[in-house]
């Protein structure tokens, strides 16, 4: 029955996609005749003769009432963001090879709320940090702390904490703190 259904409505959806209009064939260019370049073949606006202007650009100060300026916005994605470095044990140091990928990851330390992740490639240790509201996973979640920051080192590359990989935290984070160092000391079970 659901088949059949399915199957109705995807022959009455392309029934409406009929066109009524055949493309019109194009004439074969006569023998000798050179194929137009790029730069030659007029832009289809250009049909009544004439091109049409090209409208002015508006100056960066007549932007409409209520726009935020233009460039604020990584400006405010950034504000508040949490910086420090990130070490490794030296216990665990063996075990941090190049290929490791390090992710860096912000909760809301209230709400247990994924904020912002980061990925690093080819993290040398110690390894210079920021986290902001620019690296949030939804556009628009708001950066607000404080915070529990955990780093990984994942063994996989996967974005999944798994078996292995060598973590640490730094818990209670306000929102802008500067210096905030995580050491990576605990593999997890």
């Amino acid at each position: 029955m659901r088949r059949a259904l399915v199957a109705s409505s995807l022959v009455a959806t392309l029934a409406g996609c009929e066109r009524s209009e055949r493309p019109v064939p194009l004439a074969p260019l006569a023998e000798g005749t050179p194929a137009p370049s790029a730069g030659s073949i007029r832009p289809l606006t250009s049909r009544d003769g004439a091109a049409p202007e090209a409208a002015p650009l508006a100056p960066p100060d007549s932007l409409p009432p209520g726009h935020p300026a233009v460039g604020s916005a990584r400006g405010a994605a950034t504000a508040g963001a949490v910086t420090g470095t990130i070490v490794v044990a030296s216990s665990l140091a063996a075990r941090v090879v190049p290929n490791d990928v390090l992710f860096l990851v912000a909760r809301s330390a209230a709400s247990r709320q994924v904020l912002a992740v980061r990925k690093e490639d080819g993290a040398r240790f110690p390894f210079a940090f920021e986290i902001s509201g620019a690296d949030a996973m939804v556009e628009g979640t708001a950066f607000e702390g404080p915070f529990d920051i955990t780093a990984r080192i994942s063994k996989s590359g996967d974005a999944i904490p798994a078996k292995g990989d060598i973590e640490g935290f730094a818990r209670g984070v306000a929102p802008g703190a500067k210096g905030v160092t995580i050491t990576l000391d605990s593999v997890r079970q």
